[in-house]
This record gives structure tokens, C-alpha cells and sequence, in this order.
């Protein structure tokens, strides 16, 4: 593919799960099924990733709750992996969770499933042929981001808003994002500018690095934009490293995953506001899904996942802390509107 990520990607994150998860998990009701599969197999792009491993933590302990099994193959951010990965996968599981490592190119995957009679879900990037597949609505989740920010960060001399845009080009949930924001901004301030976009390649120090040579050359901006929470504390670690001012800078991330962040943003310093994607609740919707569909229930082709402006003021009704750690509130999360239809998919 081009990239690097998958060469010098971080170790992966250390989550640590609150004390109260399984009890949250344990509050929704399971899936009611006739069949449920006794192993899953997990296919993910990668795993070092903050958000995957909070996926992947929720699919085991989910999945323990119906009695299921889970393995997990890690692609590394490569396709032609993560075909190989299947090729083996399916004989040993009775179903498939799918997280593309890029945007095109796996079909294969499916083709390969249908031969073995394994049901898939896919999860946040589509695949054409799939049954279904758990996301939310990146451009549409992207929009009401930049609603926020053109809401809220304004410059006093009524100069426009200079944006350094951190995505991942190779997946197109992120490019979504990237335009989703933008067009969200400039319906508030309508020459809002977006004066670089660079690949973060989902990897902080990677994004760090980029944005710190990019913004050499462009100089200040206001807002930093990035697909992910990771990426965007690299490329703020990268502005400030070119010689600017944490003080003038707002950062609009995308996740909100980690305790890092969720502490960093309560701190009221850059990070001001973060799409909330709940990977908690994406986890379990994959888990049921598989569910459901193993057991030939009916399963939209996709099925849209609550996202939300999280900022100070609603954090702790989403992820209150109990024993003093952040734990997600599966019920109100729930309760979050979602779209019908996404805008673009």
C-alpha cells in the first residue's frame, strides 16, 4: 500500500478495562437465538490501535456471555495479510468480524467466507457484497464535528480559520471524516481554509513528524483535525514542536477512546471536542450482530452506530466515572439518535 504504519506502527495500547464493564455489558440484553456460534474469528486492520483494543476486549467478554470464543488476526494495515489471514481463519471458526485493512480489495475475503458457508459482519469500512456492517455515519458524524467548531473557535479579528487536516487516505471512513468536517465548518464560517492535509498513517509518532515539517512551511493554524485521537495528539505534539503556541490552537479529534484522552480533555487544555464513537458499544453491536445473523435472523446492511460532539459537558454523562475510572453508560449511549441513512457512504 505505500505506507509505513504498518512497518513502525507503536506498541499497542494498553487499555485497561474499568472494574464495572462487565456489569454495563451485562445490562443489555443478549440476543435471543435459536444457534449461536461457538467460535468467532476476528480479523482487524490493527490492533495496536487504542480503539481496537477496547474492540477487542468488549468481543471477548461479550462473546463470553453467550459462551463464545474469540480468536483475533491482527493484518498489520496490509490487504494482502489479511486474505492470507481468512484463507486459514475460516476453517476453524463457524463466523467472521471483519475490519478492513483498506478501502478496496477484500472482497476476496467475502468470496472466501461464502465458500466455507461462514457469515461475516464487517465493521466500519464497506465491502461490496457484505450482509452487514457495523458504523457510523463517518461523513455525516465528520459535519457535526465541524458544526462544533465553527460554533465555537473563532478568531476575534474575524480572519478565517486556518485547519491542518490529519486523516488516512487509503480508508475511505476517513476521507469522509476529512470532508465532513470541512463542509461542517464552512457552513458556520463559510472561508473557514484548510491550509494542509497530511496522512497521519494512523500512527502518532509518524503524524508528529509530518505535521511538524508541514506546518514549517504553512505556519500557524488554528485548528487541528484529525480522523483519530492518536494521530491528532501526534500532530499536536508536531505543532508545537514547529514553535507554536498550545495556548491558540484547538484540537478536533475523532474516537475519544482512551482514558488518556477523555483526562486530557477535562484538563480544558487543546483537545476541546472529539467524535465519541463508543468502540464499547461497536464491540458489542459486532458480537450480537454475528449473532443474529449466524442464527439467519434479518440484519440491516448497515448497521449505524451512535456518535456524538463529546466535549466537557457531556463526557461524564456518556462515560461517568465509577470507582473513580471512566466507564462507559451503555443505556444512554444507546439512546443517542442515529440516521436512517447515511449522507455519504
Amino acid at each position: 500500500m505505500g505506507n509505513t504504519a504498518a512497518e513502525a506502527h507503536p506498541p499497542a495500547a494498553n487499555y485497561e478495562p474499568p472494574p464495572g464493564l462487565d456489569a454495563a455489558l451485562s445490562a443489555v440484553p443478549l440476543v435471543e437465538s435459536s444457534r449461536k456460534p461457538a467460535k468467532v474469528g476476528y480479523l482487524t486492520n490493527y490492533s495496536f490501535h487504542i480503539w481496537y483494543q477496547i474492540v477487542i476486549e468488549i468481543m471477548k467478554r461479550r462473546g463470553a456471555q453467550y459462551g463464545i470464543q474469540l480468536e483475533v488476526l491482527d493484518a498489520n494495515l496490509s490487504v494482502e495479510n489479511q486474505i492470507a489471514q481468512a484463507r486459514e481463519l475460516v476453517n476453524r471458526v463457524d463466523a467472521v468480524v471483519l475490519t478492513p485493512a483498506n478501502t478496496s480489495g477484500l472482497e476476496e475475503i467475502l468470496k472466501i467466507a461464502a465458500e466455507a458457508k461462514v457469515p461475516v459482519v464487517v465493521e466500519a469500512n464497506p465491502v461490496e457484497g457484505m450482509s452487514t456492517m457495523v458504523a457510523i455515519c463517518d461523513y455525516d458524524a465528520g459535519y457535526d464535528l465541524g458544526v462544533w467548531v465553527g460554533n465555537n473557535v473563532r478568531q476575534e479579528d474575524g480572519t478565517p480559520l486556518r485547519i491542518l487536516d490529519v486523516g488516512l487516505p487509503w480508508l475511505r471512513p476517513c476521507l469522509l471524516r476529512s470532508e465532513g468536517f470541512v463542509d461542517g465548518v464552512r457552513s458556520v464560517q463559510s472561508n473557514a481554509i484548510v491550509a494542509a492535509s497530511i496522512n497521519g498513517e494512523a500512527t502518532p509518532s509518524i503524524a508528529q513528524k509530518i505535521a511538524r515539517e508541514t506546518l514549517a512551511n504553512v505556519g500557524d493554524i488554528d485548528v487541528i483535525f484529525a480522523m483519530d485521537d492518536e494521530t491528532a495528539q501526534g500532530a499536536f505534539r508536531g505543532y508545537l514542536d514547529a514553535g507554536f503556541d498550545e495556548n491558540t490552537v484547538t484540537v478536533a479529534g475523532f474516537g475519544l477512546s482512551g482514558e488518556h484522552e477523555k483526562e486530557w480533555m477535562m484538563r480544558r487544555e487543546a483537545l476541546k471536542v472529539s467524535q465519541a464513537m463508543f468502540p464499547e458499544y461497536v464491540g458489542l453491536r459486532c458480537i450480537d450482530g454475528v449473532v443474529k445473523l449466524f442464527d439467519g435472523q434479518d440484519v440491516p446492511e448497515r448497521d449505524v452506530t451512535p456518535t456524538v460532539s463529546m466535549t466537557v459537558d457531556n463526557l461524564e454523562k456518556y462515560y461517568p466515572k465509577v470507582d473513580g475510572v471512566w466507564t462507559p453508560d451503555l443505556a444512554a449511549i444507546a439512546a443517542i439518535p442515529v440516521k436512517a441513512s447515511c449522507t455519504k457512504v
